[in-house]
This record gives C-alpha cells, sequence and structure tokens, in this order.
C-alpha cells in the first residue's frame, strides 16, 4: 500500500470536507474550474492593452520561432490533433474508470485513518498475548492441558495478527488516492493513448522543421483560404 495522505492531501481531494472522496467532490471541483473560466472570461477584456503589451513583447524577443510555430499549427491542424485527440478521449475514459472504482471500492478515508492511527496500540496488544501464551506454553509447570490451551490462543492469536496486517495494507491502499486508479486501469489501452499522443505532436514537430512538409503545409492553408474566399464570392453573387 501506499503512505497515508497528509492533512494538506486530505483536503486536495475531500473538497466538502466530508471524509470521503466521491462525486460530489468531482462535481464541486468542475464547479470551481468553470467559476474560474468565467472569471477569466469576464475580466480578460478589461486587460486587452497589457495583453497587446505582453504579445508585441514576445514577438520582439521570439519573432525568428513563429514561421516554425505557423507551420506547427498547420500541421497539427490537419493530422496530429485527430490522433492527439483520439489519445486524449481514451485516457479520460480510463480516468473516469479509475474515478468511478476508487468510488465504489473505497471504504471512508477518515474510517481508514483511524484505523492506521489504533494500528500500532492494537498489534501491540496482540502481540503481548502471544507472548503470554508462548511463555505459559514454556512453562516447565504447566500441565498437558495447559499447553495446548495455550498453543489454541498463541494461533488464534497469529491469526488475528495477520488479519490485522492484511487490514492495515488495505487501510494504507484507502489513504493512497492512485491505488484504485491504477487498479482500475489498463495499462494497454494508457499505453497506447500515450503513443498516439506523441507520435501526433512529433509528426508535427517534424513536419514543423521539414522544408518540403512547411511548403505543404503552407499551400494547404493558401488553398483552403483561397477556397473559403471563392465560395463566398460564389454564395453571395452567382448561386441562386
Amino acid at each position: 500500500g501506499g503512505a497515508p495522505l497528509s492533512a494538506k492531501e486530505m483536503g486536495v481531494f475531500d473538497l466538502n470536507n466530508d471524509g470521503k472522496v466521491d462525486e460530489k467532490d468531482a462535481k464541486l471541483l468542475i464547479d470551481n474550474a468553470t467559476r474560474l473560466y468565467n472569471r477569466v472570461a469576464q475580466e480578460a477584456p478589461k486587460y486587452k492593452m497589457q495583453q497587446h503589451a505582453i504579445l508585441g513583447t514576445v514577438t520582439l524577443f521570439c519573432s525568428r520561432s513563429f514561421p516554425y510555430t505557423i507551420m506547427f499549427a498547420q500541421a497539427f491542424r490537419a493530422s496530429g490533433w485527430p490522433v492527439v485527440k483520439e489519445g486524449l478521449a481514451q485516457l479520460a475514459d480510463q480516468y473516469e474508470k479509475g474515478r468511478q472504482e476508487l468510488s465504489r471500492q473505497a471504504p471512508t478515508l477518515s474510517e481508514a485513518k483511524n484505523f492506521i492511527a489504533n494500528y500500532a496500540t492494537d498489534m501491540q496488544l496482540l502481540k503481548n498475548i502471544y507472548a503470554e501464551a508462548e511463555a505459559a506454553a514454556a512453562s516447565p509447570s504447566a500441565s498437558a492441558a495447559d499447553v495446548a490451551a495455550a498453543s489454541r490462543r498463541m494461533r488464534t492469536t497469529k491469526d488475528q495478527m495477520d488479519t490485522l496486517r492484511m487490514s492495515y495494507g488495505r487501510a494504507q491502499a484507502v489513504l493512497s488516492s492512485l491505488h484504485a486508479v491504477l487498479e482500475a486501469l489498463d495499462p494497454n489501452v494508457v499505453a497506447d493513448a500515450g503513443s498516439k499522443i506523441w507520435v501526433g505532436l512529433s509528426t508535427c514537430v517534424v513536419a514543423a522543421v521539414s522544408p518540403s512538409a512547411q511548403c505543404l503545409s503552407a499551400g494547404m492553408a493558401i488553398g483552403e483560404r483561397l477556397a473559403a474566399i471563392t465560395r463566398g464570392i460564389y454564395e453571395r453573387f452567382l448561386a441562386g
């Protein structure tokens, strides 16, 4: 199992502070992200001058890289994005499966935390019982019945200790936020999705620095623009 979450990490996942991570926390996260996006969209128009100043500064110092950026964007839009989009969709599907598994299987985080807090005391108590039974079984004055009873108590206590250790491991796994997610993920699907994202991005980088690909990308962009202009003229003046 993983290490227990700190109080800070617990606060990250348990957004509504109810002691567990569930769909309510996911909804709260989405709501917070939506509010942040709306605020940025509302405030951004007020700072057009600052945005233009930043863009102008970047243009002055990085303008030599713009041709490659444009070529990369053209190649990404034409061929890279469909591949990357498919990979991202696969990753999103795997994440959703992991999140559902986490909500379905994991007991409450507070219960697991309390169990771990009491683990050392409970284990020490069982060890003391086992030691007493072991001493009773080894006593020279113990009768056969006493030895048999002590042996049974030792076996029972050992089973309880093993069960407690297993429960401790499960409790630690519960507090590891990635455990249930990793259990539900299909590594082959994740690897395939990562490969698609890498291929989509890397091929666009190659296209941006290849002279032949640059010419092809520029030709496609010009052709698409001319086709759009021609279609607009036809629909406005010649159609109908």
